[in-house]
């Protein structure tokens, strides 16, 4: 929606496949397949990005990969020079003396540095041992301040933190160790700084396999205060998760998570607090009526007096509609300061899973606001005194994509965008504007995808990227194409100059492995106008220039979802793809795999993405319909008569959807973790899939709550695969892990009861104890699919007895 033994719902098809069993991939084009799977090449890219930690004197330091293992190196932009952060050897022995025993590899990655006195002060964690090192004189001693563990969440000045007990916040003293706690009335399914079940992770959290630091809270910039997010799951009724085959017994395993589903009355609850950290004084403050916290950011910023809080409140009824609302963290009040609407989706990025491309300037009383209006995702300028906008910032037929950072003393902020610049409108160009007005200044001319990045959404969590200086002279740019490995630059934001080469990073071990780069193609949608493009991998033997070509299969790789692009426009991102995996290895054993970002999907204009709110899926597999036929009129040997589709989550849903929707088109389908109804998942205001589909439940007669447990929503009905189940005729293969929270394997099975009763022929694999991570972890899923499509699509008999390695430390099944 993020193995052992098959079961099979109905009988096999006895049909013969669709061609005749001959010579095909044997265990060694299996092997070699293996070598270019993702997981088996994430990674090997070496030095692909530089992630810089900047220093109060404009210098900074980061990781790299080198010949020998990790190396830190110290930049100085102003110098232009590059060094060492340390001799290893020298601090190797620094450590070790201070701590009267040997210092291991582990110890000699920094936590932190910092400048005291002019000279670099680091400091080193151990196990139960921290350092804190001068790197000037090699001077060691161990730290007074204990290291935060990973499951807190450190203050801004690093000496104090906070972790979550008993569903309640505590704070601790990273000096003395001592503990006291602000929040006390915290329970089950209603506390403090716990992951809700909600998020999607409720049965690992159950097992103890998955842990967090706080959630859904921040500091304020001074320390002084805690704001947050409390969410009241206690009324929303629990939902069975069944492991039938426990690791621990024989018995199945229930856990019963908070679920609420689409229709549901009992939905989960939100509201904010606020601590006041030197008195533990806890102040409810209620979201206003009607309303939720956008969960798309935390908070968007602060007052510069640490007094007030902004952030985004949503409702998503006709229209929808988002307010920004400043927070008055004394008195608990609340005061929209303005408001946006939206006859489809509302959100504060094209990119649900980027953060917002928003920007509190505290200093100057205002706020960089994105809004998609005027049919195109563009940023605005408010007063955050009165609320009015000050002035337009961008405009025109392009997107903006990010919003990397402001100058508040020159006036000037950058951001990315696409489709400004001639050419693939999905790669990022860095920018940069003035406040008060005037036309863009492209920052990188080259034709590439700049991966300058603030970090992901709080719906992912994780900290923010901070690819810009803290003066904004400089900024880190990464770029590459798919034919080009990245380059990573240190760029002046005056003028775009390469100040510095970082890196260039080494892709060798990809190539070694066989690897090769997939074509950017462009094609027209459906509709006969649109512009939608597509990336395709061929297998290592296609020749376009054969006068006689061999007949090559079609796999489309699918995904489909309107809150990410499917098709890699980077470097690294198509050598270990996203989702759905395996287009490489395909490639391999003899198929063109084609992934296509058509209409419906974000990164364009709006009406562009607006296309799959309501029709969430036909108009796009209409426009893969399209584009494959257009391939096939391109390059010579595409075998029209032999297309298969495949995809997870979303993709799962649409990859079969296509088998319905386009009988006549594709025969051969993997449909893995697909929702393939809508009324059976997860509903309600706070992360409710009304949001990104078809809008709120409609019952008839205004009724957004389901009538009876069994209704189905009216905007919802044309949604459901199990509608067209009697239009199934080609081979299909579903597949479910039973631990599955984001694509619930209840509406799989549902689906197949369709089926069924449509008495069609289909396989079905029953995963025990995966989750939703299957198709990037579970390697007999893997062979399987590829099985499936070798046989079915190719029309070959399968290697018998081939076993894919797991991903590397991971044993097959376990989830990651």
């Amino acid at each position: 929606m993020r193995p052992t033994i098959p079961l099979f719902a109905a009988s096999l098809l006895a049909c013969a496949p669709l061609h005749a069993p001959a010579a095909g991939p044997g265990a060694d084009d299996y092997a070699r397949a293996e070598k270019v799977l993702d997981y088996n090449l994430k990674g090997k890219v070496r030095n692909a990005t530089v992630d810089p930690n900047w220093l109060a004197d404009g210098r900074f330091w980061y990781r790299r990969d080198g010949a020998a293992g990790a190396e830190y190196v110290l930049i100085d932009p102003a110098k232009r020079s590059r060094e060492p952060l340390f001799d290893p050897a020298r601090l190797r022995a620094a450590l070790a003396a201070a701590a009267n025993a040997p210092a291991t590899d582990a110890a000699l990655a920094p936590v932190s540095v910092r400048i005291e006195n002019g000279a670099l002060h680091a400091r080193f964690v151990a196990g139960a041992t921290t350092w804190s090192c001068d790197l000037s004189a090699y001077n060691c001693k161990t730290s007074t301040v204990a290291a935060a563990d990973p499951l807190w969440l450190p203050s801004p000045d690093g000496e104090r933190a906070l972790l979550v007990r008993e569903h309640n916040l505590w704070l601790r003293d990273l000096r003395s160790g001592g503990e006291r706690q602000l929040t006390r009335d915290g329970e089950a399914h209603y506390g403090y700084g716990v992951l809700p079940d909600f998020a999607l992770h409720a049965v690992p959290r159950q097992q103890g396999k998955w842990k967090t630091p706080p959630m859904t809270v921040s500091w304020s910039p001074d320390g002084k205060r805690v704001f947050g997010t409390r969410y009241d799951e206690r009324k929303v009724k629990p939902y069975p998760m069944v492991a039938m085959a426990p690791d621990d017994g024989w018995r199945p395993k229930v856990y019963d998570i908070r679920l609420g589903l689409l229709g549901e009355a009992d939905a989960a609850r939100d509201e904010w607090y606020s601590i006041d950290v030197a008195a533990a004084k806890v102040r409810r403050i209620a979201i206003p009526a009607g309303w939720n916290h956008a969960i798309e950011s935390d908070v968007l910023g602060w007052s510069a007096d640490g007094r007030r809080v902004y952030a985004p409140i949503a409702r998503y009824d006709r229209p929808a509609r988002m307010q920004l609302t400043e927070i008055d963290l004394d008195s608990g009040d609340t005061r929209a300061l303005l408001e946006e609407r939206s006859d489809t989706r509302i959100q504060l990025n094209d990119f649900l899973y980027s953060r917002p491309a928003v920007a509190v300037l505290g200093a100057r009383k205002q706020i960089v606001w994105f809004s998609e209006r005027d049919g195109w995702g563009h940023l605005y300028l408010y007063g955050l005194d009165d609320g009015r906008l000050v002035r337009r910032i961008t405009s025109g037929p392009w997107l903006v994509r990010d919003v990397i950072g402001v100058n508040e003393k020159r006036g000037e902020l950058l951001f990315t965008a696409g489709g400004r610049e001639p050419g693939d409108p999905y790669q990022r160009r860095l920018y940069r504007v003035s406040l008060d007005g005037g036309e863009p200044t492209l920052l990188t001319p080259e034709a590439a995808d700049h991966a300058i990045e603030t970090g992901a959404s709080a719906i992912l969590g994780g900290p923010p990227n901070a690819p810009l200086s803290p003066d904004g002279a400089y900024v880190v740019d990464s770029y590459s194409t798919l034919e080009a490995a990245p380059r990573t630059v240190l760029r002046s934001t005056r003028d775009g100059a390469v100040a510095m080469e970082l890196e260039r990073a080494d892709d060798s071990a990809v190539r070694a492995a066989g690897w090769v780069p997939p074509q950017r193609l462009k094609f027209t949608a459906a509709d006969g106008r649109s512009e939608i493009w597509a990336t395709a991998y061929f297998p290592p033997d296609y020749a376009k220039d054969k006068a006689k070509p061999k007949q090559y299969p079609v796999i489309d790789a699918f995904y489909g979802g309107p809150q990410i692009n499917n098709a890699p426009v980077d470097f690294v991102d198509a050598v270990a793809t996203t989702n759905p995996i395996s287009r490489s290895a395909l490639a391999r054993l003899g198929f063109v795999v084609i992934t296509i970002d058509a209409r419906g999907t974000p990164g364009r204009s709006q009406a562009f993405h607006d296309v799959s709110f309501g029709d969430f899926a036909d108009p796009q597999i209409d426009d893969h319909v399209a584009a494959i036929e257009q391939l096939a009129q391109r390059f010579p040997g595409i075998d029209l008569g032999r297309v298969g589709v495949y995809g997870h989550s979303f993709g799962g849903y649409v990859s079969t959807r296509a088998m319905l929707h386009r009988p006549d088109f594709y025969k051969v389908a993997v449909s893995s973790a697909g929702p393939h109804n809508y009324q059976g998942m997860y509903g309600g205001g706070v992360n409710g899939l009304e949001r990104l589909l078809a809008g709120p439940p409609d019952y008839g007669d205004g009724r957004r709550v389901q009538p009876t447990p069994g209704a189905v929503p009216n905007n919802y009905r044309p949604l459901d695969n199990a509608a067209l189940a009697d239009k199934l005729q080609g081979k299909l293969m579903l597949v479910i892990g039973d631990l599955d929270e984001n694509a619930l394997p209840a509406v799989t099975l549902q689906f197949s009861a369709a089926l069924i009763r449509a008495n069609k022929d289909f396989d079905l694999l029953y995963l025990p104890n995966q989750n939703h991570e299957l198709f990037r972890n579970d390697a007999y899923y893997t062979r399987r699919m590829w099985d499936y499509f070798v046989e079915h699509l190719g029309g070959h008999k399968p290697p018998a007895g081939y076993k894919l390695a797991p991903p590397p430390g991971k044993p097959t099944g376990q989830a990651f």
